[in-house]
This record gives structure tokens, C-alpha cells and sequence, in this order.
């Protein structure tokens, strides 16, 4: 039994960066995704070089911060401050409700293919201009219209990356139950959610798959973060849960063998 086990948004703010750090040395974390576009991305870029057990992806942020592109060329991206819309003002600007955005079908995708496409690739090379490599996998963040997937998925054709979405299904992963992500998610909610304890209900479903799935959000709360997201408090209770004894005993009890892309990729 093989468990990819992933925490997203790392150098999203310095915090969350040494959040994770801390669930990769110390933890269950082996898959981490950079925002390369925020201010603590070169720091984060540079202290992963130190855990070379961790599979380096990129997670395509269009939501948090200013973007990487120049901002004429992607004018429906950003607002007249130059930072992109967040995902609440997303959803209000298009009228829609967050259960309406769909991967697969949507009539106003409020993300113009040509623009999503060239902020996409963007990011992609300051990721290689970071770090000196292409990233280890790459995969979508917060929203997931038909134009972002598609626009990821054309990036990662071209530069021979893995995408998260068809990674899983190429490879039959079955997805950890995670049902305590909510949207909206306030930091009393957060402070009532006890993340260990629920991954500990979960996790032996894994018994039953050859490959399963796990994502997460570690990170240290900092000033930052409350500035950039929505997800705070619960980056902290995901760290408490990735460095948990209780679930690494489970892991080493029943053999289960925590995995990266690379491994995959390999063969």
C-alpha cells in the first residue's frame, strides 16, 4: 500500500513555509506545491533545497497576490490595484455560487482561456528561474474552471509535468475522505476542528486501495496569512495532524509506504 501524502500552498507566506518544512522533516509530508508569486517564494524555494525527499511541484495561484504576468496582458485576472481577485470576489464578480464552478462544464468561465494560459506559463518559468528545475508535478489552487484545468493541462503537456488531476486517475489513487474543509470557513469553525481525530476516523480506508491520496495545508500562522487567505488556523491543526504519533503509528503498523511523483515517474 502506497500513501501520497501532500500539503499544498507552501511559501504562500513565510509562515506556512516553515510550517511545512517542519511536516516534510518531522512529519508525513513528501509532496509540497510552491506559489512562486508571493513575496516569501524565494526563501521557500530555497529552504526546500535542504529536503530532497520531498517531490517539488507548483501549485497555479490565481487568487492570492499579484501575478507574475504583466498585468495588460491579463486584464480579467486582476483588479485595478494589480493583485488578482480572490476566490470570493471570483464567484460574486461572476454570479455564481462555488458549487456552480465545475471543471468540466461552465457557460461564463471567468477565467479567459488566452489570459489563464499565459499567467499559467509564467509561472511555470519564475518556478524554474527559483529553483533551476522544472517542477516536480503541477496542479490548480482554490478554483478549478474548464478554463483553468484546461490551461494547466496544456502547460504540463508542454513542459512534461505531471498534472495532479489525471496523475491520480493514470494511477487509480482513491482520494482520503476529507470532509471538513468548508467554504465559508471561519476561524471559530477552524478552532473547533480537530483535524487529527478526523484523519484518524479516515485513514483506514486507505487499507483497501493499493494508492491513496491525502492532501493537506500545514503551516504556522502568521500576520501574513490572514492578509492572503481564508485558511488559517486550520494550516496549524493540519501540521499538529502531519506530525501526529498516533497516524505515524498507523503508517508504520500497517506497512504503508508514504510516496512521491517522482517515485511514480521512475517506475
Amino acid at each position: 500500500m502506497k500513501l501520497l501524502f501532500q500539503s499544498d500552498d507552501y511559501g504562500i507566506t513565510e509562515g506556512v513555509a516553515c510550517g511545512a518544512l517542519k511536516a516534510i522533516r518531522d512529519g508525513l509530508v513528501r509532496n509540497t506545491g510552491l506559489f512562486v508569486n508571493m513575496p516569501s517564494s524565494r526563501f521557500a524555494a530555497e529552504q526546500i533545497k535542504y529536503y530532497p525527499q520531498c517531490c517539488f511541484g507548483i501549485d497555479i495561484n490565481l487568487v492570492a497576490g499579484r501575478p507574475i504576468s504583466p498585468v495588460d496582458q491579463i486584464p480579467n485576472l486582476v483588479k485595478t490595484t494589480g493583485e488578482f481577485y480572490t476566490s470570493g470576489e471570483i464567484v460574486a464578480k461572476s454570479n455564481v455560487s462555488m458549487m456552480e464552478i465545475k471543471t468540466d462544464v461552465m457557460e461564463d468561465d471567468p477565467y479567459p482561456f488566452d489570459e489563464t494560459l499565459i499567467e499559467a506559463e509564467n509561472q511555470v518559468k519564475r518556478f524554474i528561474e527559483l529553483v533551476g528545475r522544472r517542477p516536480g508535478y503541477i496542479q490548480g489552487h482554490s478554483l478549478m474552471t474548464p478554463n483553468i484545468n484546461r490551461a494547466i493541462e496544456t502547460i504540463a503537456e508542454k513542459y512534461e509535468i505531471p498534472y495532479t488531476m489525471n496523475f491520480l486517475k493514470e494511477f487509480d489513487f482513491h482520494w482520503v475522505t476529507i470532509n471538513w474543509y468548508v467554504r465559508p470557513f471561519p476561524v471559530e469553525k477552524q478552532l473547533q476542528t480537530d483535524v487529527e481525530e478526523g484523519v484518524m476516523k479516515v485513514i483506514p480506508e486507505i487499507l483497501d486501495y493499493e494508492n491513496s491520496f491525502l492532501v493537506s495545508h500545514v503551516g504556522f500562522v502568521d500576520e501574513d496569512l490572514f492578509r492572503c487567505s481564508n485558511y488559517t488556523v486550520i494550516r496549524a491543526k493540519d501540521l499538529f495532524m502531519a506530525c501526529s504519533p498516533r497516524l505515524k503509528a498507523f503508517i508504520e503498523e500497517h506497512n504503508i509506504e508514504l510516496v512521491t511523483y517522482d517515485d511514480f515517474k521512475k517506475g
